[in-house]
C-alpha cells in the first residue's frame, strides 16, 4: 500500500505525473526561454537545435498525459499507457523528419501550427484591445540536420520508466 507524503515516502503515481518530472520541466523551460528569448538574441544553429531537443523531449508526453488524465477522470486504469507513449514518440519523430525533408509536410505544419496558435493570439489581442488577427502560417526553417536531435525522443521513455509504478509480476 502506498504511503502518503507525511510518512516521508512518495505517494502513488497520479495521472499527469510525467509532466511534473524535473527533467520534463527543465526541458519545457528551455523550450520556452529558447524560443522566446534566446532565438531573438542569438538566432544561431545552437538555438535551433536546443528547440528541437526540448520539443522532442516534451511533446510526446502531451498526448500520453492527456490519455492518462482522461483514464483517471473516467476511473479507468491507463492500460495502454506504454503503447500510447510509443505511438506518440514515433509520430513526433516522423513529423520532425517529414517537416525537414518534405515541402508538403513543412507547409502543412506551418499552416496547421498557425491555426492552432490563432485562438490564443486572437484572445490576447481581444484582451489587450488590439486588432483581432486572422490565422497566419508560422515560420519554419527546413533543416535536414535536425535529424541529429532525434535521440532526444528517448527522454520521454526514460521519464516514463522512472515515474510509472512498478507493475507486480504474476
Amino acid at each position: 500500500m502506498a504511503q502518503g507524503p507525511s510518512e516521508g515516502t512518495p505517494s502513488r503515481h497520479r495521472p499527469g505525473d510525467l509532466l511534473r518530472h524535473p527533467l520534463v520541466l527543465a526541458m519545457l523551460t528551455l523550450w520556452i526561454v529558447n524560443d522566446h528569448v534566446l532565438k531573438g538574441l542569438l538566432a544561431n544553429d545552437l538555438t535551433g537545435k536546443l528547440s528541437d531537443v526540448a520539443s522532442l523531449a516534451v511533446f510526446p508526453l502531451i498526448p500520453y498525459a492527456t490519455y492518462e488524465i482522461g483514464c483517471g477522470l473516467m476511473g479507468r486504469p491507463a492500460r495502454h499507457a506504454l503503447g500510447i507513449l510509443l505511438v506518440s514518440i514515433f509520430a513526433t519523430g516522423a513529423v520532425m523528419v517529414g517537416i525537414n525533408i518534405s515541402d508538403a509536410w513543412a507547409e502543412a505544419y506551418r499552416v496547421g501550427l498557425g491555426l492552432c496558435q490563432w485562438p490564443f493570439r486572437w484572445l490576447g489581442a481581444w484582451f489587450t484591445g488590439g486588432s483581432l488577427p486572422g490565422p497566419t502560417a508560422v515560420q519554419l526553417t527546413m533543416d535536414p540536420s535536425d535529424a541529429w536531435t532525434l535521440p532526444a525522443l528517448y527522454i520521454p521513455l526514460w521519464v516514463f520508466r522512472r515515474t510509472r509504478p512498478k507493475q507486480p509480476t504474476p
